[in-house]
């Protein structure tokens, strides 16, 4: 005879309606019914053994008591011997596994998160600007001008950068230097500016000490943004 324990979980175990007056210790196989009562049933049937099946006295599934390390439940049950197998929908970890053995699940579940499924965005014109947010593209135009304007500004304050040197005869013949050509205008700091940004360099470059201290912030915030981008670019992409 097989001494099962099991205990109520619908719609694995379940007390027939007729039954539902007796009380938990009155309950045997016959008041029971069920998925796993089904499975048990041909079990047995197959193997050509009698059974006997009652609900746990505490109702649980079994549970280790940390302090003097002994189990409640369907696993006291089995430990203690007054049952053979725990018939029920028993999770499967590492302690219950080192006092019991289980057999092949009969049904594996899992929890999971339901979320919807994002829908699939047309490429136009502009999806070259979705890899980052507008907020953040709107930042880099305002540091794009900011920067233009502070390197013009620091250009008008040095002598170095405001003008370009250039060579022309006099009229004696010899060569002598003048100031002509200004170097660092607006348009030459606008177009520095959006060179550096697009990594392509410009004609001209700062040389003196705050021109090039400017141009090194920009050089430094244009690479974190390209890096930000190409790694996201090629995410959205995949």
């Amino acid at each position: 005879l097989l001494r099962v324990t099991s205990v109520l979980s619908e719609p694995f175990t379940m007390i027939k309606p007729e039954f539902a007056n007796l009380s938990q210790t009155e309950i045997r196989k016959e008041h029971l019914h069920g998925f796993l009562l089904d499975v048990m049933e041909e079990a047995c049937r197959m193997l050509g053994l009698d059974y006997q099946v009652w609900l746990v006295k505490d109702g649980k599934y079994g549970a280790e008591n940390q302090n003097d390390h002994t189990w409640n439940g369907m696993i006291g049950e089995l430990l203690r011997g007054e049952a053979d197998v725990a018939l029920a929908p028993l999770t499967m970890n590492s302690a219950r596994q080192e006092v019991v053995d289980f057999t092949k699940p009969l049904m594996t579940l899992g929890i999971s998160i339901m979320m919807q499924k994002p829908k699939e965005k047309d490429n136009g014109i502009f999806s070259f600007l979705h890899p980052l947010h507008s907020e953040i593209w709107m930042c880099c135009v305002l540091a794009y001008l900011s920067v233009s304007v502070v390197l013009f500004l620091v250009s008008r304050f040095s002598s170095v950068d405001r003008f370009k040197k250039s060579l022309k005869e006099s009229e004696d013949g010899s060569e002598e230097a003048t100031d002509d050509e200004e170097d660092f205008g607006i348009f030459n700091c606008l177009w520095f500016s959006l060179g550096s940004f697009m990594q392509q360099g410009g004609d001209v470059c700062p040389n003196s000490l705050p021109g090039r201290m400017v141009a090194s912030s920009w050089w430094f915030f244009t690479l974190i943004i390209i890096s930000s981008y190409t790694a996201n670019l090629a995410a959205f992409l995949t």
